[in-house]
Formats: C-alpha cells, sequence, structure tokens
C-alpha cells in the first residue's frame, strides 16, 4: 500500500512539474509566436495591395458580412478577417480574408484585395491541401489566380470550355479540378459582397480614416 502511494505521489509530482514547464514555454514563446504570424498576415496583406502604406482594422462587423455572404448564396465561405488599406491618409481598398469550405480536399484560406472602385488587385493563398498536380495548380500555377487580377465585376464565373478570355467575369478552370476552381471562385465572390457593403456603408478605419 505504501509503495502505490509513493509511486502516485512521484507521478502527481512529474504531472505537477511537467505543467508548470509547459505554462512557462507558453507564456515565453506566446509573443513571438504572435508577432510571427502577424507578419505573416502583413506579408499577405501587402501581396494583395502593395501600393497600401499600412492596413489597418475598421469599424465593421464580420456577423453582419456573413449574413450578407450567406444570403448570396455562398455559405460555404467564411469572412474570417477585414482590414483596410490606407495610403495618403484615406483608404484605397480593402483585404478580405475567406475560408473557403467547399474545397476538394478541405478549408482554402486566402487574403483578396479589392481597390475601392472595385478593381481585384490579387489573391493570396494562406493555407491550401488540395490534390497535387490538380487543385493545387490555385497555387503553384500563377496563370490561374492571374484571371481574376484587375478586372472590376460583380461577380465571376467558372467555365470549362476554355472561354475564360472572352470576357472578365469569366474564369477558365484549373483543368481537372473544378471543384478547387470553383472553390477559390465562390470564396472571391465572397470577398467582392463584402467590398460592395463597406463602400456603401461608407465604413472608416478605428482611427478615423475614410474613403474619399
Amino acid at each position: 500500500m505504501g509503495k502505490i502511494v509513493k509511486d502516485a505521489l512521484i507521478l502527481f509530482a512529474i504531472t505537477l512539474v511537467a505543467g508548470v514547464l509547459l505554462g512557462v514555454v507558453y507564456e515565453v514563446t506566446k509573443e513571438p509566436i504572435a508577432e510571427q504570424n502577424e507578419l505573416a498576415k502583413q506579408r499577405a496583406y501587402k501581396a494583395v495591395m502593395a501600393d497600401a502604406e499600412s492596413f489597418e482594422k475598421i469599424e465593421y462587423s464580420l456577423e453582419n458580412a456573413q449574413k450578407l455572404v450567406n444570403d448570396a448564396g455562398l455559405s460555404a465561405d467564411e469572412v474570417s478577417e477585414v482590414v483596410a488599406g490606407v495610403k495618403g491618409g484615406k483608404i484605397i481598398g480593402f483585404v478580405v480574408t475567406v475560408v473557403a469550405g467547399d474545397g476538394y480536399a478541405g478549408d482554402i484560406k486566402f487574403s483578396v484585395g479589392v481597390s475601392t472602385e472595385g478593381k481585384v488587385l490579387g489573391t493570396s493563398i494562406l493555407s491550401i491541401g488540395e490534390t497535387p498536380g490538380l487543385g493545387m495548380r490555385a497555387q503553384q500555377d500563377p496563370s490561374f489566380l492571374a484571371q481574376f487580377k484587375d478586372k472590376i465585376v460583380e461577380k465571376f464565373t467558372v467555365v470549362k470550355d476554355g472561354t475564360g478570355s472572352s470576357a472578365d467575369d469569366k474564369i477558365d478552370a484549373i483543368g481537372g479540378s473544378t471543384i478547387t476552381s470553383n472553390a477559390m471562385t465562390n470564396g472571391i465572390n465572397a470577398a467582392l459582397v463584402v467590398y460592395k457593403d463597406l463602400v456603401e456603408s461608407k465604413v472608416k478605419t478605428e482611427g478615423g480614416v475614410g474613403i474619399e
């Protein structure tokens, strides 16, 4: 009996020490990890809106954004973050981060830059796990995302007959990966829904910077 108690106390002590050490490690690494995550986000923002001098939080409800996206028939897409690109003391566009839940192999997370005039400035994929050689080409082949760039449209539509270049709102599907193509396109359409509301709402940054 005494040995059992002794072993239990030793196990408890080991568990306690391990727990304390894990807590210390977490506190030590929490801030550096947060800083690295923020840097990664800033790089993604810059990739889709190179002219912006800074990216600032805005006075805007993500819940409202999600409702608008759902009402537009894009409920598979989650709006996870929206920031304003600022230059010269005014908002020049918005970066909308979307998680497309209808990818072939799961969620695809990406940021979309849209100017205040409604021009798609770029798309940066943050995480994707689609099929190598097929859906992964959305990230690996620049020509797919290039189809969206510098276009001003209400929404994009995927086509499979190679006629994507015939109109700004048509997007050629990735060969053999229509599901991934649709997921990305729907996510970018979701970002455009949010962009329209941001402009109509005359949204401002938390610092009071607006659209001129």
